[in-house]
């Protein structure tokens, strides 16, 4: 039988070591062992977010940390613009909705990125954010944060990003490049079970949260940040997710940062040439917007079929979502994925094309 080959979007394919670092024994979340190993994954996630901003650890999906960043920053009737161009910039803009702020979608087609000045237009005197995916992962399209960045830069307006399927695949520079909020989640490019999300906050967000006027408690980050003092968080967290997110970060610097994201970017382009040979093509209407992590690939009609002829070869991919699941198939190059699992996949699809047309 051959070996499976994992190639989701997410939740990602976990290395063995890092299964393994979660075999052991159970450690209170109050003791010495856990606080030294608190403050070992804060400080190396701050070298992935590129910031001297702390970088909390919330234990929920990369959904908790986006209510997390409505709780805490805004009021009620804010006003915030949100770039549309997938299902998870279409779930931000609702999640906003839902918390009863004024949301400002812009529209964009899918495979398409945000443009900067397109969004830039709608701000208005009462806007108080604006919030962009890093990466849409539903299409395959990665936003352009550095511009939103430098448009925002001396303005009131927080730029927030979501990251989840983005940070450690693709570079983020939340210093350098102006960004208030990014948050993440383990189960993406970090390469650890699902369960733990991430958010950092810059001086600008952290005074956002001192006029907020909507009810937090779990999420409540000045009370997480209390706990951060002494490298603890509120409550319980995934004890076990944060042993293997500490070893995955051993991982990432033992390769090294810059070369984990180089490899990203060679899995990712390998793919386009390949499925290009194959006589399809990738979704993104600008191949300069193409994710890093992850390729949607357009095949019309086929999406369902290809996906399932895949998994029978041992070879797992996730299809489109909403609009596009008959004509997308997604296949993710983020965490533990390498050329042999590329050639793996290039080889599984080339059969499974002649099957289909035969």
């Amino acid at each position: 039988m051959k070996k499976e080959v994992s190639m989701m979007v997410g939740p990602t394919a976990v290395p063995e070591r890092i299964l393994e670092s979660m075999n052991r024994k159970s450690i209170s979340h109050r003791s010495p062992e856990y606080m030294e190993m608190h403050k070992r994954v804060r400080e190396s996630l701050k070298k992935i977010f590129n910031t001297e901003n702390e970088v909390y650890i919330l234990t929920s999906s990369g959904t908790g940390a986006m209510e997390a960043v409505l709780q805490n920053c805004f009021s009620f009737g804010d006003e915030v613009i949100v770039p549309t161009l997938g299902v998870f910039s279409e779930q931000f803009a609702s999640m906003a909705e839902a918390y009863q702020l004024k949301v400002v979608r812009v529209n964009f087609p899918l495979g398409e990125a945000a443009d900067v000045d397109t969004v830039l237009s709608h701000v208005t005197p009462n806007t108080k954010g604006v919030i962009v995916i890093h990466n849409e992962s539903a299409t395959g399209i990665t936003n352009d944060i550095e511009s939103y960045g430098k448009a925002l830069k001396d303005t009131d307006i927080l730029l927030i990003t979501d990251s989840v399927s983005g940070a450690v695949g693709i570079e983020m520079q939340m210093d350098a490049w102006g960004v208030d909020i990014v948050l993440t989640g383990s189960q993406k490019a970090l390469m650890v079970p699902a369960g733990l999300a991430f958010i950092s906050l810059s001086e600008k967000a952290w005074r956002a949260t001192e006029h907020s006027n909507i009810p937090k408690f779990y999420f409540d980050l000045n009370k997480a940040k209390k706990f951060q003092e002494i490298n603890q968080t509120p409550n319980t967290p995934g004890v076990y997710t944060i042993m293997a997110v500490d070893e995955a970060l051993k991982m990432i610097f033992e390769e090294g940062l810059e070369e984990v994201q180089r490899r990203h970017i060679e899995n990712r382009d390998r793919i386009i040439a390949g499925v290009r040979e194959l006589g399809l093509d990738i979704f993104p209407k600008d191949e300069k917007y193409a994710s890093k992590t992850l390729t949607a690939v357009y095949a019309k009609g086929k999406s369902k079929a290809i996906v399932k002829g895949l998994a029978e070869k041992g070879i797992i991919v996730n299809g489109g979502l909403a609009a596009i699941a008959e004509d997308v198939f997604r296949v993710g190059t983020m965490g533990y994925v390498y050329k042999e699992d590329v050639d793996a996949f290039l080889e599984g699809l080339k059969e499974v094309l002649e099957e289909l047309n035969s």
